[in-house]
C-alpha cells in the first residue's frame, strides 16, 4: 500500500478514538462523580461557583436547564437576572417562579416581583403582586418590603414606616431601606426619607430603587442638579427602569429644560404603554416647553399656543394649569383663576394647580382669606413642598392664626436643603405677631444670613427690638430698613419719635 493511503487510514482510524475520548471527558464534566443522573441541585450548585466566577452567563444557562424541574431554580434565576439589571427577564422569571412556588420562597419570588415592577413603572401590577406576596408569607422579608413600599405609594406613610422598620430588623438591607424611605416620603417627612436613602445607598451602592429614591427627594428639596447624575447612573445600568426616565424628565423639568425633558418623558411613555402617570408627564412636559416663551418675553404667544392646546383637549387638568400661569405672567388674574377652578375640578389632588389659584387670589387680588382653602388643599396633596407650606404659613400670619403659622413654618426652615429667605422672613413676622420678639429675632438673623440687606427683614427686626424695648437696636434696623427703601409709616413715625429722644413704652 502506498504511503499516502497509509496515513490516510491512519488518520481516519484515529478519529474516532480521539472523539470517543473528548466526548467521554464532556460526559465526565456533567455526571456526578459517583454516577447517575445530573438533578437540578447539581445545576445549582455547578451555577453558584460560576456566578462566584463572574460568569453570570454560565450561571444562567444552568439555571434555565434546571428551572425546568425546580422552580427554586427560577426564583434563582430572577436573581441573577435582577443583578445583571435585566429588569423585563427578571419580571417574567420571577412571575414563573411565583406560580410554581409556595410559602416563603413564593413570597420572597413576589415581593422581588412587585419591587422590579414599581422601579418597572408597573404601578397597578406592583401592588397586587405585594399583597399577593403577603397572603403567600405574611412574615417574609420581601413580603414585607413589597407591602411598605405599596402603602407608601397607596400615601400610607405610617403604616409603610412600620412594615419597613420590620423588614429592616429582618435583615432587608438595602432593599428595606428603600421602602422606609418611601414611607417616609409619603408621610412627607423628607428629611427622614433621604437619610434613608443615604443609609441604603451606602449600603448597596449599586442598588437602582433607593437611588431612584434619593434622586427624587433631591429633587422636591430644590437640588435638582445633585440628582441628575444620580439617575444618569442609573439609567446607564439599568435602561430599562422606566422610573428613572420619568424622574430624569422631572429633574430636567426643574431644570428649565424642558426640550430634554421631552426626550425622557417620550422614553417612559414608549417603554410603558398604558401607563397614566408616563402620558401624563408628556402632557406637562408640552406645556413646560409652550411657556417657554413666557421666559423669552413671548408670552402672547405662550398664551395663543397654550389656549390652542386647551381647545383640543379640554378635560387635561395639567394643560389648564399651564395656561392659567401664561395669564399669570400676564397679570391677568380673572381668566387665570378660572382655567385653575376648572383644573382642579378635574383632579383635586393636583397640588400645584391649588398652589397657584391660591396664589393668584394671596398675591394678585390680595384676597387672604380667599387663598386659604387652596393652599391647605396643596399642602395636602404634597405636604414635603416647601413653597407651597411657606405660603400657606404666610396667610396665616396675615389672619392672625400665629400658632399655625409658626408650626408651618417651621416644618419649612427644618426641611433638608432648605437655604431661602422667605420662610425665615414669615415666620419672623409670625413670632411677632404672637409677641415673641427673641424668637423673631432667630428667624429674622437666619433671614439676614440668606438675603443680606433686605429691607423688610431689617424693618421686622426693628419692630422686634422695639417689642423688646431696645431702643438702640431699634434705631439701627428701623433706619437701615429705611436707608433700604422701606416707606410703611408706622415704622418710620416710630422711628422719627425714637431718634428724637422719646423712649419705647
Amino acid at each position: 500500500m502506498k504511503r499516502w493511503v497509509w496515513f490516510v487510514a491512519f488518520a481516519f482510524l484515529s478519529m474516532p478514538v480521539v472523539s470517543w475520548a473528548q466526548g467521554k471527558k464532556e460526559k465526565e464534566k456533567e455526571q456526578p462523580k459517583k454516577g447517575g443522573v445530573v438533578t437540578p441541585a447539581d445545576l445549582i450548585k455547578e451555577a453558584e461557583a460560576k456566578e462566584a466566577a463572574g460568569d453570570l452567563e454560565g450561571a444562567a444557562g444552568l439555571l434555565k436547564k434546571a428551572g425546568v424541574d425546580s422552580p427554586d431554580a427560577l426564583l434563582r434565576l430572577g436573581r441573577l437576572h435582577e443583578k445583571a439589571y435585566e429588569l423585563d427577564v427578571a419580571i417574567d422569571d420571577y412571575k414563573a417562579a411565583g406560580e410554581k412556588l409556595a410559602g416563603a420562597p413564593k413570597g420572597e419570588a413576589l415581593g422581588r416581583l412587585a419591587v422590579l415592577q414599581a422601579v418597572r413603572g408597573l404601578t397597578t401590577e406592583a401592588a397586587a403582586s405585594a399583597e399577593a406576596a403577603a397572603a403567600a408569607d405574611a412574615a417574609g422579608v420581601w413580603p414585607t418590603i413589597a407591602l411598605a413600599r405599596a402603602r407608601a405609594a397607596q400615601g400610607k406613610g405610617d403604616e409603610g414606616v412600620e412594615l419597613a422598620k420590620k423588614a429592616q430588623a429582618a435583615g432587608g438591607g438595602a432593599a428595606a431601606g428603600a421602602a422606609l424611605g418611601a414611607a417616609q416620603e409619603a408621610r412627607g417627612d423628607l428629611a427622614a426619607a433621604e437619610a434613608a436613602y443615604r443609609a441604603a445607598v451606602a449600603a448597596e451602592d449599586t442598588a437602582v430603587a433607593p437611588t431612584l429614591g434619593l434622586a427624587r427627594v433631591l429633587r422636591k428639596t430644590n437640588r435638582a442638579a445633585e440628582a441628575e447624575p444620580l439617575l444618569q447612573k442609573v439609567i446607564a445600568k439599568a435602561p430599562g427602569a422606566v422610573e428613572a426616565y420619568k424622574e430624569s424628565a422631572r429633574v430636567k423639568l426643574a431644570l428649565n429644560r424642558a426640550d430634554e425633558a421631552f426626550g425622557d418623558a417620550s422614553t417612559a411613555a414608549a417603554m410603558a404603554e398604558g401607563d397614566a402617570d408616563a402620558q401624563k408627564l408628556i402632557r406637562q412636559v408640552t406645556v413646560a416647553r409652550a411657556l417657554n416663551a413666557v421666559r423669552t418675553g413671548q408670552v402672547d404667544q405662550a398664551v395663543q399656543d397654550l389656549t390652542a392646546l386647551r381647545d383640543k383637549e379640554t378635560n387635561q387638568a395639567e394643560i389648564r394649569l399651564g395656561l392659567a400661569k401664561a395669564f399669570i405672567a400676564k397679570r391677568q388674574a380673572d381668566p387665570a383663576v378660572a382655567e385653575l377652578q376648572k383644573a382642579v375640578e378635574l383632579e383635586p389632588t393636583n397640588a400645584e394647580a391649588q398652589y397657584q389659584l391660591g396664589f393668584v387670589q394671596h398675591v394678585m387680588k390680595g384676597n387672604a382669606a380667599g387663598a386659604l382653602g387652596a393652599y391647605e388643599k396643596a399642602v395636602a396633596a404634597d405636604p414635603a413642598n416647601t413653597t407651597y407650606r411657606t405660603n400657606l404659613g404666610a396667610v396665616l400670619s396675615e389672619m392672625k392664626q400665629t400658632d399655625r403659622a409658626v408650626a408651618e413654618l417651621t416644618k419649612v426652615v427644618q426641611s433638608p436643603g432648605y437655604d431661602r429667605a422667605e420662610a425665615w422672613i414669615y415666620l419672623g413676622q409670625a413670632q411677632i405677631a404672637a409677641k415673641h420678639f427673641k424668637e423673631a429675632l432667630e428667624a429674622l438673623n437666619k433671614a439676614a444670613e440668606v438675603a443680606p440687606n433686605n429691607a423688610q427683614v431689617e424693618a421686622y427686626m426693628g419692630w422686634s427690638y422695639f417689642g423688646l424695648k431696645d431702643a438702640a437696636n431699634f434705631k439701627l434696623h428701623a433706619g437701615k430698613a429705611k436707608a433700604l427703601g422701606y416707606k410703611e409709616a408706622t415704622l418710620l413715625q416710630y422711628l422719627t419719635r425714637i431718634e428724637g429722644g422719646e423712649a419705647i413704652k
